[in-house]
């Protein structure tokens, strides 16, 4: 009975690293996708966590991205990008010089 139990913590384990990485690509192209909207050079997507926040008068548990970006060229910017789920929650996109 153990053994089922481990392998179901094992799959559930795999099932959670891959639904991370599904939404890891999508907040990418997302970011590739705002940054050509703005007209922005975009240069990099990391996560920076999972927080509980409240967001357009609804909470949950959101993934936070940041987001870096030039203007210019020469300076480098950072956005953030809220995720729920594979959906877009908030873009924040600050000042910039162009």
């Amino acid at each position: 009975m153990s053994s089922i139990a481990v392998l179901l913590a094992l799959m559930l384990v795999a099932y959670l690293f891959l639904l991370q990485r599904r939404q890891d690509e999508r907040a990418t192209a997302l970011a590739r996708q705002l940054c050509q909207q703005q007209q922005v050079q975009f240069l990099d997507c990391a996560r920076d966590g999972h927080r509980w926040v409240k967001i357009s008068q609804r909470s949950g548990l959101r993934t936070l991205y940041l987001i870096d970006f030039s203007g210019d060229g020469e300076s480098r910017y950072q956005a953030e990008l809220w995720m729920k789920g594979l959906r877009l929650a908030d873009f924040k996109l600050p000042p910039f010089r162009v």
